[in-house]
């Protein structure tokens, strides 16, 4: 599985942005064609790859519909409900209402919502992968991927992935909780089980 630093990132997107550039102002197919090998490499080598399940983080939104969780074995059920998308039009912006449920083992419900939660892309660990409780530490140690993702509060995500071309899964939403530290809590993928 490939970890892209920041900066492995933004070189990425730099070099795209100037082979795209040079490409225009050509104008010519021997410049697109000198250029476009190597910013296939470069984003093959940014792109992240699909191991374990099959899924790899997207940049799109999550989908709007029911998505859960049951494990049977621990107890523990997790929903998510993402609304059909309505604009602003004072701001242009694309808005979701998104509401979550967390049933722990013990009988405990935590649920958070958000009216007008909007796509942002953040970097994540890679599911299932434990983090210290320092943050500082955390981001710094676990390899990170940019996944589209909905800010439900400052310690919970929903974030968006999709499956790779070899795998017959369909598209799952992380559930990420964090502590007041950054320490991962509850990480969880749910499948969709109504639309809208």
């Amino acid at each position: 599985m490939l970890a892209c630093t920041r900066h492995q990132w933004m070189r990425t997107a730099a070099a795209a942005t100037f082979a795209a550039t040079l490409a225009c102002r050509d104008g010519s197919r021997a410049s697109a064609a000198r250029v476009m090998p190597a910013l296939d490499g470069a984003l093959q080598d940014a792109t992240p790859s699909c191991v374990g399940d099959g899924l790899r983080p997207t940049v799109a939104a999550p989908a709007p519909g029911l998505w859960t969780s049951d494990r049977t074995g621990t107890g523990q059920r997790v929903a998510v409900l993402i609304g059909p998308p309505r604009s602003d039009a004072r701001t242009l912006a694309v808005m979701h209402q998104v509401e979550s449920v967390e049933v722990e083992a013990s009988g405990d419900t935590l649920r958070s919502r958000l009216d007008a939660a909007q796509v942002h892309l953040e970097l994540l660990p890679p599911p299932g992968m434990a983090t210290p409780s320092d943050a500082a530490t955390a981001d710094t140690l676990a390899p990170t991927q940019p996944t589209a993702t909905y800010a439900l509060s400052a310690h919970i995500r929903v974030a968006a992935y999709e499956p790779c071309l070899t795998s017959t899964r369909g598209p799952r939403v992380r559930y990420l909780r964090r502590d007041a530290r950054g320490g991962i809590i509850t990480d969880v993928m749910l499948e969709r089980t109504s639309h809208d």
